[in-house]
């Protein structure tokens, strides 16, 4: 092929293009000290590119999120630590005021006050406000959170959780609203609240103790327990009740005493205490003693004299003079073994019994009336006349009366049955007997005439405020505990009233978690207290019942809301924690955008920076490769008819 000079100096011309394309490729990048200036420069890595940039740009939003997130929260954390404090002052004065006597109105006034400045203090925490808008309203940030009624508080905001992108696939709520902190029940009124319901006879065993009732199933002998009488002898001296087919109390008082009646023993019954909550065991002394009567239950519980516990037994001429030593004696069997055994006493003939109808002791002189024993006392001592054994034995000497104090034990009938402590009915006695309060449980079919031990309640009114609402609510025609119920249910505001769960008493419980709410008297009566309603589930609402209990001076009720201090702090301090936590989440999700970040523009750099050096070299290169064809070029292209027209 022929080639032209045409041909060559397009060549030529191209070539020159390329070489000085390349070196102000060069240059561009040498000025802006980048490799890529545009998408054509390195398509795969301007990819690359615009992912990095997306990925920092994302970072940087983040990292804005959790700063501004970060400015709410820490104010969220000094609220809290400040609320804490008030209701840590708060706790110091009810504390300080519970343990005080005799305290004058006027100091009672200032720690009122006080107490009713912390109060204030604490709402206008709740409605602490950053740029202009309301932190503690949930979504409503232009509402204020809590507005003061007469006698409470209502929360005005919404249960709106705000949440923030604190990384790529995370979020958190930031937020908290006032009613999470000051309105969620800190303890239930009434929760327990004991009303003390007494018994009658129609009273179901298993109803008592709160329901758990009287154990009539377990062991060999189910339903049973024993009694003993410690002053008679084996056997006889014990009776096994079985009470395994009772019913209500009725049953099992009728059974009690119909066996025990049955098996002789005349001078033990049970009945029902007079305290009205409680059986007691009704005991009379029979007179009767045995061997086994203990010496200290003789003489109606008086005893016998054992300081010298010396009987003197002589003949009028002292022919026979022995002194007998009982001092070692504990039961009636251990005198008359100790007078029995004596020889010189046998010899004469002399034995001790107990009598025929075994109310004392009688002396027989086999040997009379050969010889005539004198028993007496040593100067100083009263053994024998406490023995009732003074005198001369004509044959006999009958002993007087030794009137023995009952003495009684009840005991179950083996190890693992509970009946008689089931029935308050355990112990050893001597005279009556009172059981333990055998706590029925509390149904709603009560009759308010049984409470307080039989002995009926207080039915007077009762004011329940709930946020700005009030009502007074009156007992006086309840008649059931179910009334009582119906009645508070009835009054028109949020609460749920029932029976406790302890089965002792009713609470009330707020169903409104955006209101504070307390039970007080009406003026001056005492109905809240006798139904131990008195008082709040809250922590503004216990404050109000704080600063009342100690204006009136009322110390139980200022230790009562102790507890209630406390739990609102560790209710307080829980919410903070929870901060607290948030903040060291996105301190540490902060930490890892920011490596993340330098991580990024690492790699961006990495795609997208000149390497200056190399550059530089290259561009001086490429400065004298074209400079090089720039001479080259003007030796080989010819001169043209311009030139000669030139």
């Amino acid at each position: 092929m022929r080639v032209t000079n045409n041909m060559i100096s397009n060549s030529v011309i191209s070539n020159l293009g390329r070489s000085l394309e390349r070196f102000m490729q060069l240059q561009t990048n040498m000025s802006t000290g980048r490799r890529i200036n545009r998408p054509s420069d390195d398509p795969i890595g301007t990819h690359k590119d615009l992912r990095y940039r997306t990925s920092i740009k994302e970072i940087e939003q983040l990292k804005k999120n959790i700063s501004s997130s970060h400015n709410l929260m820490s104010t969220y954390d000094n609220v809290l630590g400040n609320m804490k404090d008030m209701i840590q002052s708060a706790n110091e004065l009810a504390v300080g005021m519970s343990n005080s006597s005799n305290i004058d109105p006027v100091a009672n006034g200032v720690a009122a006050d006080e107490i009713a400045s912390l109060r204030q203090q604490i709402m206008d925490m709740a409605n602490t406000r950053l740029s202009g808008r309301y932190i503690f309203s949930g979504y409503r940030t232009d509402t204020i959170s809590i507005t003061a009624g007469i006698n409470g508080y209502r929360y005005d905001g919404d249960d709106g959780v705000t949440e923030v992108r604190v990384e790529a696939s995370t979020r958190m709520s930031i937020n908290l609203n006032a009613a999470e902190v000051l309105f969620k029940p800190i303890g239930t009124v009434g929760e327990n609240a004991d009303l003390n319901l007494g018994i009658n006879p129609s009273t179901l065993l298993a109803d008592l103790n709160l329901g758990d009732g009287v154990d009539l199933t377990n062991g060999t002998a189910p339903g049973t327990f024993v009694v003993t009488d410690n002053n008679l002898d084996v056997p006889g001296n014990a009776v096994t009740i079985d009470i395994s087919t009772a019913l209500s109390l009725n049953d099992a008082v009728a059974q009690i005493n119909n066996q025990l009646a049955v098996a002789g023993f005349t001078n033990i019954s049970v009945d029902f205490g007079p305290e009205g909550n409680n059986l007691r065991w009704v005991v009379n002394d029979s007179g009767l003693i045995a061997d086994s009567t203990k010496l200290e239950n003789l003489n109606s519980g008086e005893g016998v004299d054992l300081s010298q516990g010396i009987l003197r037994f002589h003949t009028a001429d002292n022919s026979i003079d022995v002194n007998i030593d009982i001092s070692d004696a504990e039961t009636i069997g251990d005198v008359r073994t100790i007078i029995n055994n004596d020889p010189t006493l046998q010899a004469a003939g002399i034995m001790a019994v107990v009598n025929f109808g075994s109310t004392g002791l009688d002396i027989i002189d086999t040997d009379w009336p050969a010889s005539e024993l004198i028993i007496e006392d040593l100067e100083g001592s009263r053994t024998a006349s406490e023995l009732g054994l003074e005198g001369t034995i004509s044959g006999v000497l009958n002993g007087e009366d030794l009137n023995p104090k009952s003495d009684f034990t009840v005991n179950e009938s083996e190890a693992g049955q509970t009946t008689a402590g089931d029935l308050g009915l355990t112990g050893s006695f001597n005279y009556d007997f009172s059981g333990r309060d055998l706590n029925p449980r509390l149904l709603a079919d009560a009759l308010l005439e049984n409470l307080n031990s039989g002995n009926g309640i207080n039915q007077g009114m009762v004011k329940v405020s709930q946020g700005t609402r009030i009502v007074e609510l009156n007992l006086s025609a309840a008649v059931t505990v179910q009334d009582v119920i119906d009645i508070f249910n009835g009054s028109g505001l949020d609460i749920l009233a029932s029976v406790n769960d302890a089965q002792t008493g009713i609470q009330i419980v707020s169903t409104s978690n955006t209101e504070s709410l307390t039970i007080q008297e009406v003026n001056g009566g005492y109905t809240a207290h006798e139904w131990d309603i008195y008082g709040s589930p809250d922590i503004l609402g216990s404050l109000i019942i704080l600063e009342e209990a100690i204006r009136n001076g009322e110390e139980e009720d200022t230790s009562n809301l102790i507890e209630n201090m406390y739990n609102g702090i560790d209710q307080v301090l829980s919410h903070r924690a929870k901060m607290g936590s948030k903040v060291i989440r996105l301190e540490t999700a902060d930490a890892r955008l920011t490596d993340q970040g330098f991580n990024f523009t690492k790699l961006l750099s990495d795609v997208e920076d000149a390497d200056l050096t190399k550059l530089v070299a290259d561009l001086a290169m490429q400065e004298n490769s074209y400079q090089a064809a720039m001479i080259a070029s003007s030796k080989i292209i010819q001169p043209s008819l311009l030139n000669f027209l030139k």
